[in-house]
């Protein structure tokens, strides 16, 4: 499968790339894919709060030291999709082999979304070798492009193929424009997530937002993005959606 390990990547934190990359993975997931999320923010995971997981007598920890499989490491949301998080607390890990633990064939027929740390340090580029796509995240400030900027060369240099930009909170105190923004990184949008309320209270009630409001605005943009990457028509998720449900009602 081409492009199936994809990126989520921005320049800085707080922008919004775990809760993207969740609601991503089950609106791809819609589509009737196979994901994984994978937590590679290991300084700051959060992959499985933002699913209301906690325990896991197994994580990407000791997969990479060598000690487990990852597929020991493989948890199911009842969203469908499979994650593979990171400790809440960790020392430096060493990340070098992520690229070779991901080229694992069990993993070949999959979407694998990795929720990879800000910045440019060590651990991020070991993400970036381990990916064969990437998407940037970034909201519509000065810092948070500029920082994104950096990453957005770094991973050109790196030759790994650039799907998009999305821009969150993209009416929400904007400083810059979309043409400004995607000439300063020389990509395209792929998806404008609005300001939403429904965000904050999803995070709250530890559900992902396309489930706790399928349908409020940033929940539809994020499923019409999920669409984009996969080449599919944004209705024909909503076409399943229907046949599951009929299907429970023939039952």
């Amino acid at each position: 499968m081409e492009n199936n390990i994809i990126g989520i990547f921005s320049g800085k934190g707080g922008v919004g790339k775990t809760t993207l990359t969740v609601n991503l993975a089950i609106s791809m997931q819609r589509f009737n894919k196979n994901v994984i999320a994978v937590d590679t923010d290991l300084k700051m995971s959060s992959l499985g709060l933002h699913l209301n997981m906690y325990k896991f007598p197994v994580t990407i920890n000791e997969v990479l030291s060598s000690s487990k499989n990852i597929l020991d490491a493989l948890y199911i949301h009842p969203s469908g999709i499979r994650i593979v998080p990171a400790p809440v607390y960790a020392e430096d890990v060493d990340t070098s082999t992520l690229k070779e633990i991901l080229s694992n064939p069990v993993l070949s027929n999959n979407y694998v979304l990795l929720d990879s740390p800000p910045g440019l340090e060590k651990n991020t580029i070991d993400v970036i070798s381990a990916c064969n796509a990437a998407i940037i995240l970034t909201t519509p400030e000065i810092p948070a492009v500029a920082d994104a900027l950096k990453m957005v060369e770094k991973i050109k240099k790196m030759n790994v193929k650039m799907l998009g930009l999305v821009i969150n909170m993209s009416d929400h105190d904007s400083q810059l424009d979309d043409s400004e923004i995607e000439s300063t990184l020389g990509l395209n949008i792929i998806g404008k997530i609005p300001f939403d309320k429904n965000v904050k209270k999803s995070l709250s009630a530890k559900q992902p937002l396309v489930d706790y409001n399928p349908y409020s605005p940033a929940a539809i943009e994020i499923k019409k993005i999920a669409a984009r990457v996969l080449n599919e028509d944004y209705k024909t998720e909503r076409f399943l959606i229907l046949k599951r449900i009929f299907k429970g009602i023939k039952k």
